[in-house]
């Protein structure tokens, strides 16, 4: 009988150990709950073995020996078309979202001998690619923000932006691994739902001040010829000034936070630490009403983040800095939270340099991780991972909670344009059942500004529902 306390053995050809050493720790460890140790060695192959056994897999590792000479260049990039494996015609039973898999690095099949399985597929090399974003490091193509677009990913040029792939080839590695050791266990790991809202306008921006008020209503006269509109808008300038918000479209907290509770669910409400510079909000913590939201939101027991200002996604210091902000804020109005959590406004991010920024700032966890104009799995996963660091070459401590959907990628003309009816409730409910089928977590942005009609709130309740 196998000991399996002792979990497996893994002999890693001597190319790129760190790497190598990173998804092993991210797929074995972290998502299959399964201890292990490294040798290095000079085979071609990755090969695990379990002790009191005799069999052994081994796995191809083109990416990690193809790119030694081609490291962070075109050449090393996977090749379209890619080609599908099924893998019931290899005799291998997997719960997979499709019959057939794409496969990025390696080649289709899996060859059984007696006591010596090989997969063709190279799991952990295309499992790095899409977990560090090797790609995002080669491919230059980024839209008026300077964030890379889904439409430049592999994932989205084949067609698998909405497939967690790399869940998928887990399960696959996994299928293979107990066929061949029937007593190794895996970790069992619990669906959740996420909801998080980014404040990025809490209240209408165009009543904030006299001169926005008249620039704003001069605009509905003049060029859209909406009277009605301009009367509106000096009403909620009135009543907002007076501390009463419930004209105002944008300050849904409460409907929100009672949706929300009703499911047993808590928000993570990302705040703008600081607009000075533009490109962000049009509030500062100082001022009472954000106090007052803020003292709402820890009270009914929801959760405060931070969200990085347009300026930050590059610049560890400035991050850092508008953490710090936030914090002392949250002292001195004697709320006990830690603020523990981050996500770019606009989902700036710079895989090259980002995560190292949030690891200098002691965030916990980043949920930047999807795309503005196409909601789907950036990372290939809807678990969350301790993320690669490009500068320093190792697995950080701060980790990535993938965001999978957020409502305007899929609602917005500008985006993929789905509207806000059956077509877009019907794709976000695929990602959310493909989120959970894994084990993994659905990760969901929705902003207080984006629930101004009844089929945004109608959509937005059928999302959240368990």
């Amino acid at each position: 009988m196998m000991d399996i306390d002792k979990g497996v053995k893994v002999l890693l050809p001597s190319v790129l150990p760190k790497e190598q050493n990173y998804i092993l720790d991210v797929l074995l460890k972290e998502f299959l709950g399964v201890s292990f140790h490294t040798e290095l060695y000079d085979g071609e192959y990755i090969e695990i073995t379990a002790k009191g056994s005799n069999s052994r897999l081994t796995l191809n590792t083109d990416f990690f020996h193809n790119v030694e000479g081609t490291w962070l260049q075109e050449e090393s990039m996977p090749v379209l078309p890619l080609q599908a494996w099924n893998t019931a015609n290899d005799g291998l039973d997997v719960d997979l979202i499709e019959e057939a898999i794409p496969v990025l690095y390696g080649k289709a099949g899996l060859i059984k001998k007696r006591n010596h399985w090989h997969l063709n597929v190279d799991i952990f090399g295309s499992a790095f690619f899409m977990l560090s974003r090797y790609e995002e490091l080669i491919t230059k193509d980024r839209d008026q923000h300077d964030r890379f677009p889904a439409t430049a990913s592999v994932a989205y040029k084949a067609d698998f932006l909405g497939r967690p792939i790399v869940n998928e080839y887990l399960e696959i590695l996994w299928a293979c691994m107990h066929q061949l050791w029937p007593n190794l266990n895996r970790k069992v790991s619990q669906p959740q739902t996420f909801v998080s809202c980014d404040v990025d306008q809490p209240y209408d921006c165009s009543v904030e001040r006299i001169l926005s008020l008249l620039r704003a209503c001069a605009g509905d006269i003049v060029k859209r010829k909406n009277i009605l509109e301009a009367l509106k808008r000096i009403n909620r300038y009135v009543f907002n000034k007076m501390g009463i918000y419930k004209f105002d479209r944008n300050y849904t907290f409460d409907w929100y936070m009672d949706a929300c509770e009703e499911q047993g669910i808590k928000v993570i409400f990302y705040i703008i630490p600081t607009s000075i510079e533009p490109g962000n909000g049009c509030y500062e913590l100082s001022d009472k009403k954000i106090i007052k939201l803020i003292q709402k939101i820890d009270d009914r027991g929801h959760k405060i983040g931070v969200h990085g200002t347009y300026q930050t996604y590059q610049d560890s210091i400035k991050m850092l800095r508008q953490k710090n902000i936030l914090e002392q804020v949250l002292i001195h109005l004697n709320i006990n939270q830690k603020i523990k959590g981050n996500r770019q406004h606009y989902l700036r991010w710079d895989s090259a340099v980002t995560p190292e920024g949030l690891e200098h700032s002691g965030f916990e966890y980043d949920t930047t991780g999807g795309y503005a104009d196409h909601a789907g799995f950036r990372y290939g996963t809807a678990h969350e991972f301790p993320l690669w660091g490009w500068q320093t070459n190792k697995n950080l401590q701060v980790r990535q909670r993938p965001l999978i959907v957020m409502e305007c990628s899929v609602i917005d003309s500008m985006y993929m344009g789905l509207g806000s009816g059956k077509e877009s409730a019907k794709y976000m409910e695929k990602l959310k059942q493909r989120s959970l089928k894994y084990g993994g977590n659905f990760s969901l942005l929705w902003h207080n500004s984006y629930l101004k009609s009844d089929q945004h709130k109608a959509l937005f309740k059928k999302m959240i529902k368990k």
